[in-house]
């Protein structure tokens, strides 16, 4: 049995919409211990991962601990990130905006616009207590055009370029995007 949409809505609140291991926005709920093993479709086997973690880590058997270990600190960082939840239904509104813009349903200027609106809505609502977490995140957006986690010379996982949109899970061999040739700094 999937998961029923009040669980995978719990899910994606508890993690802010993001990925548990790599923070990308656009995530999946992945069945930490897989329906075919008989793995429950309950909150507790439930794990919040963006489609190149999901695809990567999610059928290895080995990762299960570290799954549920990633999502259950993710969740506490979130905690701390939104202690009002004010900031989830616009986190909602962009995960379901890009999910539309992947699948065509929107255009890249659209999305542009509610990435726009949501930014100032931010900026906006800012207090002392999240002008940290709110200014570290525009700038770690701004500052590179590819963020990526870069896990050796020439070897960079969740690869995505803000140039021309490639998302690449892990990319080896290079130190620039492959489709437009933008040298990758994350």
């Amino acid at each position: 049995m999937d998961f029923t949409e009040q669980i995978k809505r719990e899910v994606k609140e508890k993690a802010a919409f993001r990925c548990c291991r790599c923070q990308q926005i656009g995530i999946q709920v992945h069945h930490i211990i897989p329906q075919e093993n008989d793995g429950p479709s309950d909150i507790d086997n439930a794990a919040p991962l963006c489609p190149s973690c999901h695809d990567f880590f999610g059928s290895n058997p080995s990762k299960r601990k570290e799954i549920t270990q990633m999502r259950n600190w993710w969740y506490e960082q979130v905690k701390r990130q939104f202690p009002d939840n004010r900031q989830l239904s616009g986190l909602e509104d962009i995960n379901t905006k890009l999910d539309k813009l992947q699948q065509n349903h929107i255009s890249l200027d659209d999305f542009k616009q509610e990435l726009k609106v949501f930014t100032n809505e931010m900026i906006n609502n800012m207090t002392l207590g999240t002008a940290v977490t709110t200014a570290s995140g525009i700038a770690n957006t701004s500052l590179a055009s590819i963020s990526s986690t870069r896990l050796g010379d020439k070897v960079h996982a969740n690869m995505v370029c803000r140039k021309c949109g490639t998302q690449v899970g892990l990319l080896i061999g290079s130190n620039t995007c492959p489709t437009c040739g933008e040298s990758i700094t994350g």
